[in-house]
């Protein structure tokens, strides 16, 4: 069964969860290398009496100079290049969600299919999603009960017909020992030659 995903948005909470953990890992390292960059100008400068508003001379094209503030030459780029990672950490982490998500819910869809259970039908995940081994374990789990299942299934109506047929034996007048003893040996045979259940 060929698995097609039409939606983006299919594990809310776990892809919003997810979205959210990638900017604030941005945000975090925004914070943390523009507090590190304030604290060593400050340590560095402001605390031997520089000014640091005024702190930076810059020599134009024409030999033509212009005194900048530190923190506008370094904390503005920094911030803005940490946005642009940002707008750019949002798309990719909905993209990337996407891929682990889907496989995710295809997974629970499919145990619950087996616990219902329906075992015909395979497992397919697309080629770029996550979790693709774990599909194609699940894939050998689903044909591994499938066989086993069904031969449970049929050794349990061919057990119920002996059984039925044993006891009609029993109830009968005069007691036909002969048949009887046939049927007990073509059932003990039956599960000699089936060996351990779930071994298929």
């Amino acid at each position: 069964m060929k698995y097609r995903r039409k939606r983006f948005i299919i594990e809310g909470n776990f892809q919003t969860r997810f979205i959210l953990r990638f900017m604030l890992v941005i945000v975090g390292a925004t914070l943390l290398s523009t507090g590190a960059i304030i604290g060593l100008f400050f340590l560095k400068y402001y605390l031997s009496g520089v000014d640091l508003s005024s702190a930076i001379i810059v020599m134009g094209d024409e030999g033509s100079t212009n005194v900048t503030g530190i923190f506008q030459v370094i904390l503005t780029p920094l911030i803005g290049a940490n946005l642009v990672v940002l707008c750019i950490i949002v798309p990719f982490s909905l993209l990337y969600s996407h891929r682990v998500a889907g496989p995710i819910y295809r997974l629970e869809q499919s145990l619950e299919l087996i616990l219902n259970g329906e075992m015909d039908f395979v497992i397919t995940l697309r080629k770029k999603d996550e979790f693709t081994s774990l599909a194609e374990r699940m894939n050998e789990l689903i044909d591994y009960l499938r066989r086993n299942v069904g031969e449970a299934r049929s050794s349990y109506r061919l057990v119920k017909e002996k059984a039925k047929k044993m006891e009609d034996l029993l109830q009968a007048r005069p007691l036909d020992v002969e048949t009887l003893s046939r049927e007990v040996t073509d059932l003990k045979r039956f599960f000699s030659e089936r060996g351990i259940p779930f071994t298929y």
